[in-house]
């Protein structure tokens, strides 16, 4: 046996390295879908593992294959094995993704590589998934108490924290936070809704909260107080009877699912609180409110992934309505607005509402309409809006300018191309006298072209 072995490693060391002749991208997917025992063999093979920013270490592929007696003591080693292994790694860190079990929470094991992937490897940014070992009673939620010492995620380095699987019982792991841009809780518990209004509280930087959390304590009241809060998911808020969002730079609200009655959802964002159709209220209704604007390319990506993430069911696109406030002369916004449409790739949309921007804040930064790019680049080409296949059981548009060639270009193309499957609304009463004669010339010629609709 012994023999055996020794003949192998000679033969590791004695092979061609071709593994570290792939590019960056590619080892990183290979990685991504290798077991921590595979990913550490292959260490040996080729060094250059531990060089590659992103590193994802998990302990699922062994564990759903051995035999319930042998599940602690197999735990034990790939533990010791994922912890050489982050240890050894050159940093810094990008992202550090880590899928654990129950007993990593209980023996100290998850609070050293929190320690190591932050203080020593400099992660900017940390996921942590606890998972139930198959065996366990699934009412598992006050075992997994995320126990840490104070100030565990308060790192420079560490900019986006997410956190799947665990219970909160205290703020204090996030005390001195300020840190933090981005802050994950899914499938997690809290022991009461003060804990997570204190957490929120400790993290005064968070641009992104993403919450599908559920209180262990009936009747609960969550707060969420921040000026620099930009993204606001929430899905599910079971035993939470009652939010409160105060947020004066909020741009997007996505109400996955909730329910709760209108008067238990107070919300203080003006960005968000100008949209006049509320869905999500009185109802279970899925819905996105989100205020246009321009966003750096990073940014963008981040968000609209997290607006078809695996928290809508697992599945690819969304579902329910939009509330969408753009400057339609800005071929930028206009091209977030394509982008966000697609996202109902598979599903009907039930009701959207635009509420049209005027254009002075863009003309101002040199993003305006005089040059007519929005107009050309997205409405001559007579290519359908956003494609072929977008379909939206009603449409409302407030603000609508009737001298405006790119929102009645809009307008019209939702007519023509029969997007709009049961009516569309254009608001005219609160258009000023001036103003209100061009809206209802423009609605009249909306009128005569050829549609499938009630406008």
């Amino acid at each position: 046996m012994y023999a055996r072995r020794k003949k192998f490693r000679y033969r590791i060391i004695n092979n061609n390295d071709m593994i570290s002749k792939l590019p960056d991208e590619l080892l990183h997917n290979i990685l991504s879908r290798l077991s921590t025992k595979e990913a550490v063999m292959t260490s040996l093979v080729s060094p250059r593992w531990m060089d590659l920013p992103h590193l994802i270490l998990d302990m699922r592929n062994v564990l759903i294959r051995t035999n319930i007696n042998n599940m602690h003591k197999i735990s034990i080693w790939l533990a010791n094995s994922m912890t050489k292994t982050l240890k050894n790694h050159r940093g810094p860190l990008e992202s550090c993704i880590i899928h654990h079990y129950l007993s990593q929470c209980e023996n100290g094991t998850l609070e050293s590589w929190i320690n190591i992937a932050t203080r020593m490897k400099d992660t900017k940014d940390l996921t942590l998934v606890n998972h139930n070992y198959h065996g366990i009673d699934e009412r598992y939620q006050a075992k997994t108490l995320l126990r840490l010492r104070r100030d565990a995620f308060s790192h420079h380095s560490l900019t986006s924290l997410s956190l799947c699987g665990f219970s909160l019982f205290s703020p204090r792991a996030f005390r001195n936070c300020s840190n933090l841009k981005t802050l994950k809780l899914v499938n997690s518990y809290i022991t009461q809704g003060t804990v997570l209004t204190n957490v929120l509280a400790a993290c005064p930087s968070l641009e992104v909260i993403v919450l599908r959390v559920s209180s262990l304590t009936q009747g609960d009241v969550l707060k969420i107080e921040n000026n620099n809060l930009k993204f606001l998911q929430v899905t599910y808020a079971y035993e939470i009877e009652k939010i409160e969002v105060y947020a004066a730079c909020l741009d997007v609200l996505d109400i996955k699912f909730i329910d709760f009655e209108e008067e238990d959802f107070i919300l203080a964002a003006p960005n968000i609180c100008q949209f006049k159709r509320d869905y999500w209220a009185c109802s279970s209704h899925a819905h996105l409110s989100y205020n246009v604007s321009y966003l750096a390319q990073e940014k963008k990506n981040i968000w609209h992934a997290l607006m078809v993430s695996e928290s809508d069911f697992f599945q690819i696109s969304r579902r329910g309505s939009l509330s969408v406030s753009l400057d339609v002369t800005n071929p930028k916004e206009v091209e977030i607005l394509k982008e966000v449409l697609l996202m109902w790739n598979a599903r009907e949309m039930t009701e959207l509402e635009i509420l049209f921007k005027n254009n002075n804040a863009a003309e101002e930064d040199g993003e305006g309409s005089t040059n007519g790019r929005a107009h050309e680049t997205l409405w001559e080409d007579a290519k359908p809006f956003p494609n072929a296949d977008f379909r939206v059981s009603v449409v409302w548009m407030f603000n609508f300018d009737g001298s405006n060639e790119e929102g009645f270009a809009l307008a019209s193309q939702f007519v023509m191309q029969k997007t709009v499957t049961k009516k569309m609304m254009i608001e005219i009463s609160s258009s000023p006298p001036e103003k209100k004669l061009k809206v209802e010339a423009a609605v009249a010629k909306l009128m005569e072209l050829p549609k499938g609709i009630m406008l």
